[in-house]
């Protein structure tokens, strides 16, 4: 490997066109949910008025009204995260080469990506490398004896994730390879 040409660590068709359908198939099941929301709803109301001027107790329909609208809104930000989910899979790219490694999150905002784990880190830099909730975490940080300055502190605080990629097992070995600092937690 030449520090020209870098290699490149991309999730594989089969996995981008798994989280498509995954991410198509929750937004389907969520439009249907809300559309069935809309629907019922005037009927939970009327229902509502019914019960409170037949004098019956209206606290179960309540609950009912309460419980739909409440669950279509946990629905809606599980659709946002397998919107977010879709496009960091479609998006991430992680380059390695001589000096470090790079993990690109395309087709987010650049202050969002970062967040998210964008960055750039020296394979001296690289400290701790571990398997997340979701994503796979590569810590930076300073190696033992090198001096301070305003570009490895900025190093020593970055953090690299990624949710998958093809090739996952040569990239680790990569990592494993490259890295002298490598620490395990």
């Amino acid at each position: 490997m030449s520090a020209t040409s870098p290699l490149i660590f991309r999730p594989s068709i089969a996995q981008r066109t798994l989280s498509v359908l995954l991410c198509a198939g929750s937004w389907l099941v969520g439009v249907r949910g809300l559309f069935l929301l809309v629907n019922n709803l005037p009927r939970l109301m009327a229902a509502q008025r019914q019960a409170a001027a037949a004098g019956e107790p209206i606290l179960l329909i309540w609950v009912w009204i309460v419980a739909s609208v409440t669950l279509c809104v946990v629905a809606g930000l599980l659709l946002l995260f397998s919107a977010l989910g879709l496009i960091l899979i479609e998006g991430t790219q992680i380059l390695v080469d001589e000096v470090g490694i790079t993990v690109e999150h395309a087709g987010l905002p650049r202050p969002l990506a970062v967040r998210l784990g964008a960055g750039h880190l020296p394979w001296k830099h690289v400290l701790g490398l571990e398997k997340g909730n979701v994503f796979f975490i590569l810590r930076g940080g300073l190696p033992k004896g090198e001096p301070s300055n305003l570009l490895t502190e900025h190093y020593a605080k970055s953090t690299l994730k990624f949710l998958l990629v093809d090739q996952l097992e040569r990239l680790i070995l990569i990592i494993l390879e490259r890295s002298s600092n490598l620490t395990f937690l």
